[in-house]
């Protein structure tokens, strides 16, 4: 496991270059897309019920485009101010260490959380790091709700990557620094209350 969780925290060593290669990626045809979703449903039957439900219900996500990416496996997602979410095909087709059904949601929930804050700042006032903040708190928020409505695994498995990610000396990535803040704060501190009163342990 620990292997695992290392790993995760590599992944969000450079987020700029990521974000700049998801944006190069090539988006699939639809019926590659509609095929990979398809698989997806399967093995990520969590992921899949989180996007239908963000599709039907919030406007922001524009589009949501599955992509071929060629480069290093690094992020798995990215938002854009078009409203476009990409999301690297990878991740759909086959287990990445770090990366199950409960990751993928938080994932989702993060970008869409990004669209929420493009959406309320101008282009030319955006910061990376309170873009970020604002997609850790959406994540958090959604994935409660979730754990309101009986399954905490999402918010727990967020919470976790957080705090690892947080322990990061990276200072030069906006994920990092706003996850420096964000742990030390009530509202982290709040969510991990409602984890320990409300849900079983993880195994």
């Amino acid at each position: 496991m620990r292997h695992l969780l290392i790993f995760g925290l590599l992944l969000g060593l450079a987020p700029l270059a990521s974000r700049a290669q998801m944006a190069q990626a090539v988006p699939v045809d639809a019926a590659t897309a509609q095929a990979v979703l398809a698989q997806a449903a399967r093995q990520y039957p969590k992921f899949t019920a989180a996007l239908a439900d963000v599709r039907e219900h919030d406007p922001l996500l524009r589009r949501f485009v599955v992509v071929t990416n060629a480069g290093p496996l690094g992020s798995p997602a990215a938002a854009f101010g078009n409203g476009a979410v990409r999301l690297d095909r990878r991740f759909l087709e086959s287990s990445q260490p770090g990366f199950d059904d409960n990751r993928l949601v938080v994932v989702l929930y993060h970008e869409v959380g990004h669209l929420h804050y493009f959406s309320q700042v101008p282009p030319g006032q955006r910061d990376t790091q309170a873009s970020e903040r604002a997609a850790f708190d959406y994540s958090l928020l959604k994935t409660k709700a979730l754990a309101e409505a009986g399954d905490c695994a999402p918010l727990q498995t967020g919470l976790r990557f957080m705090l690892l990610r947080s322990q990061s000396n990276d200072l030069a990535d906006p994920h990092v620094r706003a996850l420096k803040s964000l742990v030390q704060e009530p509202t982290y501190a709040e969510y991990k209350a409602y984890v320990a009163s409300h849900c079983p342990a993880q195994p």
